[in-house]
């Protein structure tokens, strides 16, 4: 819950803030649900689960707003002892102060719904092609090669994907996939020099047929630990071979055999 996320980073918590949406315990909101709908004979029947929340006063409709107040502070409160043991590890570590000075950007590590997936936009700008000679025709290829790259994860993004391949239990291929198959993470990195140091280097092998003799089909080759991946060039000339080889790479290449 966000709450949470906000004592950990400060350590203190306004109480009159918080509100039933701050409850997360399924228990307790289904508590909370039958007090709003209970009617004067129904909210009688509520009595003992309202008196373990810790309210004392007069159980009938005139107090409904109360005994909400009291369930929702005793389904948060009983949270704290844990909340500060959490808050104790991560003090081991140095880690309350980094979400101190950048709550914004740790909030996705503890908070779900805050998403920072990796989208195409995002693996495009951090690719750094390793070009030919400027104006040279390999240069044209290469950047042909990465425009292909971006159609293919703009593709991805938006579903229309094809495969081509019938296996319904493949690795479902997007661009967190994607990343998380050429880097090891599928995710945006969290701190700010982390993010800007953070980049997918991009080769190019025009000598596939001296390197493996001859052959119809070679695959990019991908090397997670130096964040690499080499499209090789001659079988990937076209959108629709770069296509088929790059899907074809990632579902039948997922063990990660370069160093």
């Amino acid at each position: 819950m966000p709450w949470c996320y906000k004592f950990l980073c400060t350590g203190s918590l306004d109480l009159g803030k918080l509100d039933k949406s701050d409850v997360g315990d399924d228990q307790y909101t289904d508590l909370l649900s039958k007090v709003e709908t209970a009617t004067d004979t129904t909210i009688q029947v509520l009595t003992e689960e309202i008196l373990n929340c810790g309210y004392t006063g007069l159980i009938s409709l005139e107090k409904k707003g109360e005994i909400i107040r009291a369930i929702v502070l005793h389904a948060n409160l009983r949270l704290f002892p844990m909340l500060l043991q959490i808050k104790d590890g991560l003090n081991l570590y140095g880690l309350c102060n980094i979400m101190a000075k950048y709550p914004d950007i740790c909030q996705p590590l503890f908070v779900p719904g805050v998403e920072m997936t990796a989208d195409a936009d995002f693996i495009i700008s951090v690719c750094q092609a390793e070009f030919s000679e400027r104006g040279s025709n390999k240069e044209q290829v290469e950047v042909t090669l990465m425009n292909h790259l971006q159609d293919f994860l703009q593709e991805m993004e938006q579903d229309k994907t094809d495969s081509g391949m019938e296996n319904a239990a493949l690795p479902s291929l997007s661009p967190k996939a994607f990343l998380q198959w050429i880097t090891g993470q599928g995710h945006v990195p969290v701190l700010q020099e982390e993010k800007r140091r953070f980049k997918v280097n991009v080769k190019f092998n025009h000598h596939c047929q001296s390197h493996f003799g001859e052959h119809s089909i070679c695959y990019p080759s991908v090397a997670a630990c130096s964040r690499t991946i080499t499209f090789p060039v001659q079988h990937m000339r076209s959108y629709g071979d770069f296509k088929v080889v790059l899907v074809e790479a990632f579902h039948l290449g997922q063990e990660l055999s370069l160093v």
